[in-house]
């Protein structure tokens, strides 16, 4: 009798072993645990909306099912986070889509060099791109989509001044994935490979002359303490997608799916109303810190767009249908949205 007794129990481990491995929903005695994997340091806007979101959801479910945050990239890496959520190692993880853009191209769009005249039309293109995205997401790299939000645009933050599209000869510029990479040899400056967070010790060092960054970053990264020249002309449009592993979200009852739809759709709605505001407080914030803040007229603007042009519309031809798709999606929004932000500065 103890013989089969230790046969059931053996079975029953090599079961919940199996579970684990399939990628299917991590528990706790009887509650389901579901860990966020985020990128950004908890010191960042949005690990902390993160939390707020989270601390929402587990409200509601109680014991039954819980999200845990972790930030600064705990679980994951950000070059780790498409095939974590994939295989399952973590079950939701935020990241921002271009950075795979060498995995597949389509990831290429959520970062197109002035696909967007600004914040309003790239704030607008989320809820339109998230359907988009996760389409091809489910299909291709077992994980839904639960939000999209915009990062606002990674823009220049130099030791040297730069004014003119002549400027950025022989600058060597941190480049973060292939768009920025694209856009600074485009340019005539020298990309050099780097993750996002080693910006204040290479650009202290000398060993880049600038970076692209959301102002944000600029700011909360005290970046103006090492670079004293910024250029905000929403260069390169970003967002963030935030993803569950497929297999834990068919795993997972209804009115728990809806609720992580719902909770991390607010949190995205909510990033982005504080990305709107900061877009325009940040440049502002930057000079009092001694910066020198130059928004380019609309003429310089055109040549850097016009420069960047047939490698976005290369892009876009990889794309197929999908890149159509976006292009659809970014003329009907700029239409509404034109470029009127820095004109008058």
């Amino acid at each position: 009798m103890k013989k089969y007794i230790f046969i059931g129990l053996v079975l029953v481990l090599f079961a919940s072993l199996i579970l684990v491995g399939c990628g299917g929903t991590q528990s706790t005695g009887k509650k389901v645990v579901l860990r966020e994997n985020v990128i950004h340091p908890a010191t960042d806007y949005m690990a902390k909306y993160t939390q707020t979101m989270a601390n929402r959801f587990n409200a509601k479910f109680a014991d039954k099912y819980e999200i845990t945050v972790h930030p600064g990239g705990a679980l994951l890496g950000m070059g780790e986070a498409l095939d974590g959520v994939r295989t399952g190692a973590v079950e939701i993880s935020q990241y921002p889509p271009g950075v795979f853009s060498n995995t597949d191209v389509r990831f290429t769009s959520a970062e197109l060099p002035f696909l967007y005249n600004n914040i309003e039309g790239n704030i607008a293109a989320c809820d339109k791109l998230l359907p988009l995205y996760s389409k091809f997401m489910e299909e291709k790299f077992n994980q839904k989509a639960l939000a999209l939000w915009t990062a606002t645009s990674l823009d220049l933050i130099s030791t040297k001044p730069v004014r003119t599209l002549e400027d950025w000869k022989g600058l060597q510029v941190m480049a973060i994935n292939p768009p920025t990479a694209a856009v600074i040899t485009t340019f005539g400056g020298s990309a050099v490979t780097m993750d996002f967070m080693e910006a204040y010790s290479a650009m202290s060092k000398g060993v880049v002359d600038a970076g692209m960054y959301a102002t944000t970053q600029m700011v909360e990264y005290n970046l103006d303490e090492v670079a004293k020249y910024v250029v905000p002309v929403y260069m390169v449009p970003t967002f963030i997608v935030v993803a569950i592993n497929l297999d834990t979200w068919k795993s997972l009852p209804k009115d728990v799916q809806d609720s992580l739809l719902e909770e991390h759709q607010q949190m995205a709605h909510d990033l982005n109303a504080l990305y709107e505001v900061l877009v325009t407080t940040n440049p502002d914030t930057l000079a009092s810190r001694g910066c020198d803040i130059y928004y380019l007229p609309k003429a310089e603007r055109d040549r850097w767009h016009q420069a960047m042009q047939p490698w976005v519309s290369e892009q876009m031809a990889k794309m197929g249908d999908f890149g159509k798709d976006i292009q659809k999606v970014a003329d009907d929004i700029n239409a509404q949205y034109p470029y009127i932000g820095y004109i008058d500065k």
